[in-house]
């Protein structure tokens, strides 16, 4: 009887402790990169295009990592290593950076990191917990579909590729004098070279979808180009129309953003 009721206590024992650890087995694929470093918090990810300097130059894809907690300063880094199985790529968390210098607001922990256009599975490690999701890519977006996850979450399913040869029209004006946004699209469409298209379907305009901060934020407008010197004149174009309609400091603004990363701004001399 006693050999019974230990028995009966040592299973019991076994299936509580399976139930605890469900979801955490370790998938033995993955077996080569686990290590005992984890953190302590979910993540939110997502792809996008940025320029990793001042100058002119074309969008460089990236993915884009943030912690779900935030912490008392700006800058704290998520620390990665990344690898590269055939079509996967697989990325584990180490460990969190507390900065040597705090920017004194509150803020997640980031990273960013190189998503390569061969990619078709994406892999996040975390300890021995194993995230899965499914990538495409192509020239017009970038998809990102669920295949298991515990600890991650994939903020965007869709996100728009920046088109080459295009550019953003982005205005913001006061209440009255909406017709600066109005005014100054149709000096675009006046040029045969430009033409206006829209993001058809679901995901993240990698553009600015408005302007911030105005009384009137006026939703952008973006257009395709041909001759990249055409769309150099929009320079000149835009300082005369400045000089002569919006006052400094008066509320307004009119911004052009170019696919790579030559903008032209109403309240500088471009």
């Amino acid at each position: 009887m006693k050999r019974l009721l230990i028995f009966v206590l040592i299973e019991f024992a076994f299936i509580a402790c399976s139930s605890n650890n469900d979801g955490l087995i370790t998938d033995p694929d993955y077996a080569e990169y686990i290590t005992e470093n984890a953190i302590d918090t979910e993540i939110n990810f997502m792809a996008e295009e940025i320029y990793t300097t001042n100058e002119s130059q074309e969008p460089v894809l990236k993915l884009k990592l943030i912690s779900s907690k935030i912490y008392p300063c700006i800058n704290y880094q998520l620390s990665t290593t990344e690898f590269i199985n055939g079509n996967e790529l697989i990325v584990r968390f180490e460990q969190i950076i507390e900065p040597d210098i705090c920017l004194t607001a509150l803020g997640p922990a980031t990273a960013s990191i190189d998503l390569p256009e061969n990619i078709s599975k994406l892999t996040f490690l975390n300890g021995i917990v194993i995230d899965k999701y499914s990538v495409a890519i192509n020239e017009q977006k970038i998809s990102v579909t669920l295949i298991e996850n515990k600890f991650t979450t994939s903020l965007y399913n869709n996100t728009f590729r920046i088109p080459e040869n295009s550019f953003a029209y982005v205005c913001g004006t006061n209440t009255n004098n909406t017709n600066i946004y109005t005014d100054f699209s149709a000096i675009i469409g006046q040029n045969p070279d430009f033409t206006e298209f829209v993001f058809e379907g679901e995901g993240r305009i990698p553009y600015p979808e408005t302007t911030v901060g105005h009384w009137v934020n006026h939703p952008s407008k973006y257009y395709k180009y041909t001759d990249s010197a055409q769309f150099d004149t929009l320079a000149n174009i835009l300082n005369a129309y400045a000089a002569e309609n919006i006052e400094a400091n008066s509320g307004v603004s009119i911004a052009i953003y170019g696919w790579n990363n030559i903008n032209f701004y109403s309240w500088i001399e471009n």
